[in-house]
């Protein structure tokens, strides 16, 4: 399990900095979703992915050199992403957890707990 999640977290900012977009299409970072970011990773022909990301870095501001920032800004994408609806909007939870790993505070979520269901 451990595995999965560590090659998740390795694979993914690959794929972000791949797509990290031209300046040709803005991106509104307030309204864009996950699904939206997911959509434009599998397909070659768009970077709004990577377009989402520069603009939350200029949102962040976190001082870094902007390839660490991007790995810190998909780093929390995936998480703010991970078991959520396609509708989530993970701006404001990217830029917190990309915050809080600058300043050594973040720590990895948790898999939410399944529920137990009756076996009667």
């Amino acid at each position: 399990m451990a595995s999965r999640t560590l090659s998740a977290l390795l694979l993914l900012p690959v794929l972000a900095l791949a797509a990290c977009g031209s300046k040709t299409k803005d991106v509104n970072t307030a309204a864009y979703t996950c699904a939206q970011f997911t959509k434009s990773l599998a397909a070659k022909s768009d970077d709004t992915a990577g377009n989402y990301i520069n603009g939350l870095r200029k949102q962040a501001n976190l001082g870094q050199d902007p390839k660490t920032e991007r790995r810190e800004l998909t780093v929390g994408i995936f998480f703010a992403c991970r078991n959520k609806p396609g509708t989530t909007t993970p701006a404001t939870t990217a830029v917190a957890s990309a915050k809080a790993i600058k300043n050594g505070k973040f720590h990895i979520p948790g898999a939410p707990k399944s529920s137990k269901k009756s076996s009667k």
